[in-house]
């Protein structure tokens, strides 16, 4: 599921750039990539709808980065 996942959050987020991967990989931070938190909030809301998940509102300026993005997500996905 790991490696599918990480698939999903890469894909929403050069969906949200408009096909400019740039190499994205898990220790890049949003913002490295062009993403405010507007366009990151959007990210994560989008995946909370893919996966049927929620992630709390008070851990959404935790994710800085891709690989925060995906630790917290497998985190909720094991938990459904």
């Amino acid at each position: 599921m790991s490696d599918n996942l990480q698939a999903i959050v890469i894909k929403e987020i050069t969906d949200h750039l408009q096909g400019n991967t740039a190499g994205i990989t898990l220790d890049m931070k949003l913002d490295m990539l062009g993403i405010d938190s507007l366009g990151a909030i959007t990210i994560l809301y989008n995946l909370e709808d893919k996966l049927g998940i929620e992630i709390p509102n008070e851990e959404l300026e935790s994710l800085v980065t891709v690989g925060d993005i995906l630790t917290k997500l497998q985190q909720l996905v094991e938990q459904k």
